[in-house]
């Protein structure tokens, strides 16, 4: 058996001098060697040479894979393993090892395998104790056992890593300590029973604590000092886990406080549409009754003023015929004649003057509606990634319920009331004498329910949205290319004339809606071209535009409009009154550099055409930002003019969105999530096929693509992939090179409308004022 004196000295005189001698010095006297270096070279020998395959990889998955009792509930508490106490110790040894590095060098020749170093008392494993009086090696196992003998004789047993030069015994260990003795047998002490959490001597464990589980003192304070050890590690741990945990809450509260400001502003943008629903119908109720009221009473005036009249003959007749009774011959038979005739016709004036007696009739409203509307819209908390899918799904829902509501009131039994079909709740907003129309969701339920039953998932265009009947494009009527059936919107400021309009759209009641660009308006006409109703002026503030561009209709009839030198969107109800607006100038997500048309479908997504940041944004109905579409390296060749400039914008049948690209003459389809470009047709031409300067765009309800082709004074008609069908010619007498189409929509019956944009010379010229630049076709 090869004791500890013997190993050490046969690996001292294999390992190489560790002094640093000048060169000159005689190999014969070597300086004296350091005998800590020497201990702590001896134990990385012993446990990087001697350790068992096994047991390094045991090592190496200790000390990679720590135990973390602070982890977070995501991380897999079954996988992780507590490191034994050998593991422990080898932890501690490899640390040692990285401070000695110098001293172990890899060249040495004391570091051969060949050394075989085993446990004094199995001679099979690894030795990893020593007992410093007899100087023999013990593994973990041997050292412990009750009987072995340095534990029955209370040797000092140190741990190799903590060796100190042979012979020496190290500072902490002394022969003064004091001695404990058992209670029970007076025995010193010398085991720990793990179960009582005493210490218990020789004979406590022959019939006390037979059946516990004890060790001797020395390897049970080792174990627990070890776990002192893991427990302030723990400590540490858990404090650093706690600070982040904090930190993490602090910015919870601070995102769940933004949270909670953009839902109240959420919830009052869509209170307000139904609160100024509400005011519209109220307020176009009261002035219905005020109308009648002043009609009645102008009435009345008129039959009490014509009474007023006939008594005052009756009383100029009645004195004439009194004078007359002291005339004699002809002229009291004249008078006579005179008076009967006047009193006769006064009689036949009187009996034609009936007036009826009428009253003013309340119809209630469908108080059924009102507990859908209390329904409306709701708020709950759910993770932050399924924010999103929640938010859209809620949104169709709560569409989907109130338009069935809606449409479930339109079947009720008629009321207990007397009341013709002029009045029903579908044909309240058909008065000829209002200007405006302000019922915000009449006509807009079968068409709704109609388009979420197309696809529920994907939103798709309409040729006239919220219409509830299918828009065809047809010919143009007159049998002359060019002339249209009837024209409007002249030159100028006042009531119906436009200056330099651009956008254009039909509403689902057949309005005709303008965005009259320099008079900074928005002008409504009827499907004859008459003037009804205007708003806006120019401004910064909300109802203010500064050159409004494009413009379209939502399917709740709601006017969208593009605020393009205001960088902005603004939405406002049928009648002109402010609902919301989005947007500011920039490069961010959801600002605009001139923004320029807008489209919507039939979920209420909003796209606009952002010009000078050469992409397109889809948003919400109620304007909060979804994602883009950035039109970069669409130009590898070189071919085209310079950056797209999207100008026009409409989303087709299938869900996918048409931009005219205004300077490279063409037109691309994109994807309904703005992902990738689908089609790209068109270059500068004027043939079949070919584009210059294409503007607006609308779509039927067949899939058709109607372009306006600017420069080239037509418009265009494609199939749904973008194969041409037909044009129309739009050169006419009137119109010169220098008014070109901008915008163009269709009628619910189908037919074209153009509008004319002129140059802005032009516009100021006097000539120019005769023209009428908004066509029918």
């Amino acid at each position: 058996m090869t004791s500890f004196a013997n190993m050490t000295q046969s690996l001292a005189a294999s390992l190489p001098a560790t002094s640093t001698s000048a060169s000159g010095s005689s190999h014969n006297a070597p300086e004296p060697e350091d005998p800590v270096a020497m201990s702590q070279i001896i134990c990385n020998l012993i446990e990087n040479m001697n350790k068992p395959p096994s047991l390094q990889t045991t090592a190496s998955t200790s000390s990679t894979i720590p135990y973390d009792i602070w982890a977070l509930p995501s991380c897999s508490l079954q996988n992780a393993t507590i490191p034994s106490i050998r593991e422990y110790n080898t932890v501690s040894n490899n640390n040692n090892q990285s401070h000695t590095k110098e001293d172990n060098s890899s060249g040495s020749p004391g570091t051969s395998s060949s050394v075989s170093i085993t446990c004094f008392r199995c001679e099979e494993r690894t030795p990893t104790m020593r007992c410093l009086e007899c100087n023999d090696l013990f593994c973990h196992e041997c050292c412990h056992k009750v009987t072995s003998d340095c534990q029955l004789r209370e040797h000092t047993l140190l741990p190799i890593h903590q060796i100190s030069p042979i012979g020496a015994r190290p500072n902490s260990v002394t022969n003064d300590k004091e001695v404990m003795y058992c209670e029970l047998h007076g025995d010193p002490v010398r085991f720990y029973c793990e179960a009582c959490i005493i210490f218990i001597c020789q004979e406590c464990t022959l019939w006390v604590h037979k059946d516990h589980c004890f060790s001797p003192i020395k390897g049970a304070l080792d174990v627990c000092r070890i776990g002192v050890f893991r427990a302030i590690e723990d400590t540490k741990t858990g404090t650093k886990a706690i600070k982040t945990a904090i930190d993490r809450a602090v910015a919870m509260s601070k995102a769940y406080e933004k949270e909670t400001a953009e839902a109240n502003m959420k919830i009052r943008k869509a209170m307000r549409c139904f609160a100024q629903a509400i005011e519209d119908r109220e307020k176009y109720l009261l002035d219905k009754v005020e109308k009648m009221r002043q009609a009645k009473m102008n009435e009345l005036t008129d039959h009490m003023n014509t009474l007023r009249g006939i008594l005052a003959g009756l009383a100029h007749t009645n004195e004439t015929l009194v004078r007359s009774m002291d005339s004699e011959g002809l002229d009291l038979f004249m008078a006579k004649e005179k008076g009967r005739a006047q009193v006769d016709y006064f009689s036949c004036m009187f009996k034609n003057m009936y007036v009826t007696e009428e009253r003013i009739m309340f119809i209630p409203p469908n108080y059924d509606l009102v507990d859908q509307i209390k329904r409306q819209c709701d708020v709950q908390s759910a993770p932050a990634n399924a924010m999103h899918t929640l938010s859209s799904s809620s949104s169709l829902q709560s569409r989907q319920s109130l338009l069935h509501s809606l449409q479930a009131a339109q079947t009720f039994p008629p009321l207990s009331y007397q009341m013709s079909a002029a009045n029903s709740l579908r044909s309240l907003p058909d008065y000829t004498n209002h200007t405006r129309s302000t019922n915000y969701y009449d006509h807009s339920i079968s068409s709704s329910i109609a388009s979420l039953d197309v696809n529920s998932a994907r939103g798709i265009g309409q040729a006239i949205p919220g219409y509830w009947m299918s828009v065809s494009v047809k010919p143009t009527r007159s049998p002359v290319s060019g002339v249209p059936i009837f024209s409007f919107g002249r030159e100028g400021q006042d009531e119906g004339q436009v200056s330099r309009p651009w956008g254009l759209c039909v509403d689902r009641e057949g309005n005709i809606i303008v965005a009259d660009r320099r008079n900074n308006r928005i002008q409504i006409f009827n499907g004859r071209g008459e003037f009804r109703t205007m708003f806006g002026s120019k401004g910064t503030g909300p109802g203010e535009f500064d050159l409004p561009a494009g413009i379209t209709t939502d399917t709740y009839g709601r006017i969208i409009v593009i605020d393009k030198d205001n960088h902005r969107v603004q939405i406002f109800t049928s009648s002109g009154n402010f609902i919301l607006k989005f947007g500011s100038f920039g490069k961010e997500c959801g600002q605009f550099q001139y923004p320029w048309d807008v489209a919507v479908n039939t979920l209420g997504n909003i796209v606009v055409t952002d010009t000078r940041n050469h992409r397109i944004q889809l948003f919400t109905s109620d304007g909060t930002y979804i994602t883009k579409f950035v039109f970069e390296g669409a130009n590898p060749a070189k071919m085209l003019k310079g950056p797209t400039t999207p100008r026009g914008v409409c989303f087709t049948t299938s869900g996918n969105i048409i931009i005219s690209d205004f300077e490279n003459h063409r037109l691309l389809m994109v994807d309904p999530t703005l992902s990738k470009v689908l089609h790209c047709v068109g270059r500068e031409g004027s043939a079949i096929g070919e584009l210059n300067r294409p503007s607006g765009i609308v779509t039927d309800d067949d899939g058709h693509i109607i372009v306006a082709d600017s420069k080239n004074h037509r418009v265009l008609v494609f199939t749904s992939e973008l194969r041409i069908l037909w044009a129309v010619d739009l050169k006419s007498p009137g119109l010169d090179d220098k008014d070109r189409p901008s915008d163009v929509a269709l009628t619910p019956e189908g037919f074209l409308v153009v509008l004319f944009e002129t140059l802005p010379d032009t516009a100021r010229d006097i000539t120019s004022h005769g023209k009428q630049y908004i066509k029918v076709y």
